[in-house]
């Protein structure tokens, strides 16, 4: 008995394929707002290819410190597949505790950011708060948010 082929997925649509790193123009910038409970940073991912592409998922965002790369985690909000029009721009955001301690914290020297289902990054400088507080605990206090979940701020 023949077994069928494999099932392929859909194209994406008439001129529409999956955004690539080349693709994109990734900016980074401020966002926090004075009294929130947390720092944010926004990164932006623009369309520079000249034509509609697809955009889903989390970004893989990592840190950069001294002590070596601090990877951020997911924040579990939904993820929206959406199509990024030619010349247009899609954001995700990167939230982090901010450090009140009075001490020098953990410093932030940079932002490695790969768009969703890519392996090319962007290494930007960072824009946010200088430090980290510093902590005992495991795990990373970062937390981005998917593509397509913060605005223009």
């Amino acid at each position: 008995m023949r077994r069928p082929p494999p099932r392929r997925p859909a194209p994406a649509g008439p001129g529409r394929r999956q955004c690539r790193t080349a693709d994109l123009t990734v900016t980074a910038a401020d966002r926090t707002i004075t009294g929130d409970p947390a720092n944010t940073v926004v990164v932006e991912l623009k369309n520079r290819s000249g034509r509609d592409c697809t955009l889903s998922g989390y970004a893989g965002v990592d840190l950069q410190t001294p002590s070596g790369p601090l990877s951020a985690k997911r924040s579990g909000e939904p993820v929206v597949s959406a199509v990024l029009k030619s010349g247009k721009s899609t954001y995700f955001g990167i939230s982090y505790p901010a450090n009140n301690t009075g001490g020098s914290g953990l410093r932030i020297t940079g932002l490695v950011a790969t768009p969703p289902d890519e392996t090319q990054p962007v290494t930007l400088p960072w824009p946010g708060a200088g430090s980290l507080p510093a902590s005992d605990t495991d795990g990373s206090p970062v937390k981005v948010g998917p593509v397509g979940s913060a605005g223009q701020g």
